[in-house]
């Protein structure tokens, strides 16, 4: 398979500053992995603390966001970049999206879970839902990891993990349906832990969509609504 390398400049600056968005977006991405990690030990532990440690550090990829999205726009009207240089910049300005979103959703976790814990709710679901977690989370690790080597290999195989999760969620999610019907007192707690379920879920939509990022940024070629195991064997045949 092909492999991604930077183009050197004979602008050192410009260099720089290439490397500069991708080391920001992985920071950005790391500080999304640790607000996942932080949700997921406040459902394991069934910790309100946690869950509100996690809602003070909200504003902070909120604003890796805004700084990282104003780099990259300067670099296009300062540098008009071209080829490989243009793709690096365009999967970080949609990467950026995604690792925002995951912040969102993990704010909304702990919202959630903080509701779930003022009434005093306990569930077996909890570690239900800290088992999907831990999935998702796997995903996400391995998608930075892989933005980091820019591997597109691992990114292929990790987009079709996705598959995992989404399977896990509809069972998961189907059990606390049924929870509800025979349930009809706890709606409402069994609705929040759904809506976390779901939140899950779309981390895992967005790690993939970092994952087929990376596999425009490497190969060129933009694979998104694309059926992942036609793009593992054309791709692996290069």
């Amino acid at each position: 398979m092909e492999h991604f390398e930077f183009e050197k400049h004979t602008s050192s600056e410009y260099n720089t500053e290439l490397e500069d968005i991708r080391n920001h977006l992985l920071q950005m991405g790391g500080q999304a992995e640790n607000q996942l990690r932080t949700v997921l030990k406040a459902i394991s532990e069934e910790s309100d603390e946690l869950a509100t440690e996690l809602l003070s550090q909200g504003d902070d990829i909120d604003q890796m966001e805004v700084d990282l999205d104003q780099e990259c726009t300067r670099i296009i009207a300062r540098r008009q970049p071209a080829a490989s240089d243009l793709r690096l910049i365009v999967a970080v300005m949609k990467s950026i999206t995604d690792i925002e979103r995951i912040g969102d959703e993990t704010e909304k976790m702990a919202r959630l879970l903080k509701k779930l814990f003022a009434r005093d709710f306990h569930s077996k679901y909890f570690k239900e839902i800290d088992h999907l977690g831990q999935e998702v989370l796997t995903n996400l690790s391995g998608s930075l990891n892989a933005l980091a080597r820019l591997d597109a290999e691992e990114a292929i195989k990790l987009a079709q993990r996705d598959q995992v999760i989404d399977a896990h969620f509809d069972e998961l999610n189907g059990q606390l349906i049924k929870k509800m019907v025979k349930d009809p007192n706890k709606v409402k707690p069994y609705l929040g832990l759904s809506q976390c379920a779901q939140s899950l879920e779309r981390i895992g939509d967005h790690a993939k969509n970092i994952c087929e990022y990376i596999i425009y940024l490497v190969i060129g070629k933009d694979v998104r609504h694309t059926d992942i195991e036609e793009v593992k064997n054309s791709l692996l045949e290069q």
